[in-house]
């Protein structure tokens, strides 16, 4: 009879051993996962283009309208075409600050930002 218990006991514990294995595999840490991923990189430089890119200047002056196009106007006498006409118009006549890349062989502004001089 004591045999017949054991072998049931050792029944009973068997099917969890393996079922507890089974539930946890054995998988890499986030650390480690990240390390192995790392490693494989390959750093690439990467080049900016100043002609493609150039940084943005910040022009002022007012928002005229001149023919059917909206322009900046500064107080040095000198137009600005703007690329964003919606924008634009939305100041029209008011003083400015436009933020954005001077295209000079067309003499206009591909703005970014447009907002009200304080």
């Amino acid at each position: 009879m004591r045999t017949i218990n054991l072998l049931a006991m050792f029944a009973a514990l068997v099917p969890c051993g393996f079922t507890q294995v089974a539930q946890n595999p054995k998988l890499p840490t986030p650390s480690q996962a990240l390390i192995d991923w790392s490693q494989q990189q390959v750093p690439q430089p990467v080049e900016y283009d100043t002609q493609k890119h150039p940084a943005a200047q910040t022009f002022s002056g007012m928002i005229v309208k001149s023919g059917e196009k909206y322009v900046l106007a500064t107080s040095e006498n000198v137009s600005y075409e703007l690329d964003d006409q919606e924008r634009a118009s939305q100041f029209e006549g008011k003083q400015v600050q436009v933020t954005g890349n001077l295209d000079k062989s067309s003499n206009m502004i591909q703005v970014r930002d447009i907002k009200a001089a304080t």
